[in-house]
């Protein structure tokens, strides 16, 4: 199977400093990249609050960041504005190029440039390339009888994997452990970087007030903004959500510490009724 994201914002960072350059302004070790690598950064305030959330791919001639609609409006201007004296260009691509999500086993076997994501549960990479030749590697794909997925089924599929979208599921009111992919995204290794203290700080506090979490309700009229309770108290809110097959749906929300550990029980208060739920994470099993 696989998707359409062209609407995904493309970034592009050209320049003998390029690396050196973004590895001040995220939260993973990119000059550790090797071309045709890739990595999981967040672009963080100096607060250490999640601006973006991004895939960075090390190309030869060019850093190219992935991220999720919308987020080229905010981030290019952040990354432009500290280019003084710097030997790098960062360029809005959005327009210009296409992307593809290919999921599934043995979906890559004849494509080029792909590198391997985590934003499902199954094997998911991620090509970019100019609008004609997405075109092309999409007639090839279904000439090869790979389906095109809907967007409610990506939408699916993201969240019952805990893939956030910055900007809907965590945003700059959110410290960057808050979104709760610490490990594949943020380095505390690495040097110094735009937001790293309050970041390390946190670190070595050794917990977080809140983390995002996934949610198997048992109903399926549930929407973003539904209110999570436990023991009538609310400790969170939806914020993405998809229906499932067999009448119930998966939804992210940002919980409060003490309730996220994975099969705790809550209750989704909606316009339609209360529905029970659990906590899963960070993958969606059933």
């Amino acid at each position: 199977m696989f998707f359409d994201l062209s609407d995904w914002s493309q970034i592009s960072i050209t320049g003998p400093d390029r690396k050196s350059y973004l590895h001040s302004f995220c939260t993973n070790d990119i000059n550790k990249l090797k071309t045709g690598e890739c990595c999981e950064a967040f672009v963080p305030d100096i607060k250490g609050r999640i601006l973006g959330h991004v895939f960075i791919i090390s190309e030869e001639d060019q850093l190219l960041l992935l991220a999720v609609p919308g987020a080229n409006g905010l981030l290019t201007p952040h990354l432009t504005k500290y280019l003084l004296g710097v030997e790098a260009t960062v360029s809005d691509t959005t327009n210009d190029n296409g992307l593809l999500c290919l999921v599934g086993e043995g979906v890559t076997d004849s494509v080029d440039r792909a590198v391997r994501v985590d934003i499902t549960n199954q094997p998911t990479f991620l090509v970019s390339g100019q609008l004609k030749e997405i075109e092309v590697l999409k007639r090839q794909l279904q000439d090869d009888k790979f389906t095109e997925g809907s967007p409610e089924q990506f939408e699916q599929l993201r969240i019952e994997a805990g893939f956030p979208y910055a900007g809907q599921d965590i945003s700059d009111a959110n410290i960057a452990q808050e979104a709760a992919r610490t490990g594949k995204a943020i380095s505390f290794t690495k040097g110094c970087y735009l937001g790293q203290e309050p970041i390390a700080r946190l670190d070595a506090m050794g917990h977080t007030n809140k983390e995002l979490r996934g949610l198997h309700i048992e109903g399926s009229e549930v929407a973003p903004g539904s209110v999570v309770l436990s023991e009538e108290k609310e400790i969170g809110m939806i914020s993405s959500v998809a229906k499932r097959d067999d009448g119930t749906c998966v939804a992210l929300a940002m919980l409060k510490s003490k309730f996220t550990q994975p099969g705790t029980s809550v209750a989704v208060v909606t316009d339609t009724g209360t529905f029970p739920a659990k906590v899963y994470w960070p993958r969606f099993e059933g």
